[in-house]
């Protein structure tokens, strides 16, 4: 089986947490392997969207899905696949990964909010990257952990000043 297979998981993942995904498009950026990762995308997702090839190569970007107004970058390195950014936040979110998705109104110490409550429940953060449009506007925390995240986490973490949408990862 090859490394790209992990992006059928990835699609899965996307299709789970973005309620228009059967109304995306999802284009090629890879000049090596266009037709299988079409393929695993298009599995994953289980939707028929359109796909388009670009002409360039994008070092180690594989393909992009634009859906409901969102954009999901997915990347290859030695290792593994992963969702490489979401809507130009970077991140790192490779198949399998528990964690949360974290849509907030930028403030200070959103990453100790967050973090603190994952640490209540004794949950270990293994990647944390934060990104925002600008100061004061509407940012992105993803937490991938090394525990999964239950409903009751999620919740609190819902109930912080600010926050818009917590997405578990499972």
């Amino acid at each position: 089986m090859s490394q790209l297979s992990g992006l059928r998981e990835l699609a899965q993942l996307i299709a789970r947490i973005e309620p228009a995904y059967s109304t995306g498009a999802i284009s090629i950026l890879s000049h090596e392997n266009k037709e299988e990762i079409a393929s695993l995308l298009l599995e994953g997702l289980g939707a028929k969207v359109p796909v388009q090839h670009s002409s360039g190569e994008y070092a180690n970007h594989l393909a992009v899905f634009k859906a409901g107004g969102n954009k999901f970058t997915f990347a290859q390195d030695f290792r593994e696949v992963y969702i490489s950014e979401i809507n130009y936040c970077a991140c790192r979110i490779p198949p399998g990964a528990h964690g949360l998705l974290v849509h907030h109104i930028d403030y200070p110490g959103v990453i100790y909010d967050v973090s603190q409550i994952l640490a209540n429940h004794q949950i270990n953060i293994s990647k944390l990257n934060v990104s925002r449009e600008q100061k004061g506007k509407n940012a992105l925390l993803v937490s991938v952990t090394d525990e999964g995240i239950t409903s009751s986490v999620v919740q609190e973490i819902e109930h912080l000043p600010q926050i818009t949408k917590v997405i578990s990862l499972q």
